[in-house]
């Protein structure tokens, strides 16, 4: 259903140029589109600019515009669009971060790269790295099935400068028995092992509760239910038959922030 319904209000820059009086908006297609991609936008670089994408020369993400017309970016921690996919063309492009506020009113290329989407596949485009050194790169969401019955989880590593990779885990404290149901001890779910910068793990069953997800250096002698990580988020699942990704972003520094790791829901 969401996805027909994207396909329905999807907003695309595909064949179209941006009008003066829109130029931070996308146009809307007149007809549905009946093929394409389903991409999602990240922008992790603490510090960039406010920036957007590009398929060739045409812009994929937009920011409401100012009241004075001023053309915007999303900002650092931003995704677009939020909790769903947009459509885009299927084929080969030169995908590019533009700071479409640079100064001068010029269009600085921030990062660049070749890609391929295919008709009815899902993906995740990042900006990452550091002010010094951008790169963007996608990644295919091979989704689970549609299954009302269970939660799935990703993790997917976008922090630059790590001097380690990273072990991810989403831990559920114990659970006491009540009139009706036993007691549950507390376990760990593994999302991914000795995971490098752009590198993620596959979507993974987790039952509803509370979790943190856990962020500890590989291989390092830890026990996920009591060792401190070295980042975590705690969520708690209710929904069933979502599917999310949790993230870590942003440069690395010995005392990460919360807003180092963050969670976009994928279905």
């Amino acid at each position: 259903m969401r996805k027909l319904l994207n396909r329905t209000l999807a907003i695309l820059a595909a064949g179209l140029m941006l009008t003066a009086c829109e130029k931070n908006s996308i146009p809307e297609l007149a007809d549905p589109l009946q093929d394409g991609a389903l991409v999602k936008f990240f922008f992790h670089v603490d510090g960039a600019p406010r920036s957007n994408f590009y398929l060739n020369s045409e812009k994929v993400t937009g920011v409401s515009a100012t009241t004075d017309g001023q053309v915007l970016g999303n900002a650092y921690g931003s995704v677009y669009p939020s909790n769903a996919y947009a459509i885009l063309p299927a084929g080969s492009f030169t995908l590019s971060a533009i700071d479409t506020m640079a100064v001068g009113g010029s269009a600085d290329v921030l990062a660049t790269t070749e890609v391929t989407l295919e008709n009815d596949k899902n993906y995740s485009v990042y900006l990452a790295g550091t002010t010094e050194d951008y790169e963007t790169f996608m990644i295919e969401d091979k989704l689970p099935p549609a299954d009302n019955s269970t939660i799935w989880w990703r993790f997917v590593n976008t922090m630059a400068e790590m001097p380690f990779n990273v072990d991810v885990y989403a831990v559920r404290g114990a659970i006491p028995a009540t009139d009706t149901t036993p007691a549950q001890p507390a376990k760990a779910v593994l999302l991914g092992a000795d995971i490098d910068f752009k590198g993620h793990g596959e979507y993974v069953q987790l039952e509803p509760g509370s979790y943190t997800f856990k962020v500890y250096p590989a291989g390092s002698g830890y026990d996920p239910l009591e060792t401190e990580p070295y980042l975590s988020s705690t969520v708690v699942l209710a929904s069933l038959g979502r599917v999310y990704t949790t993230q870590i972003r942003g440069t690395y520094s010995l005392e990460p922030n919360k807003s180092n790791i963050d969670y976009w829901r994928d279905r």
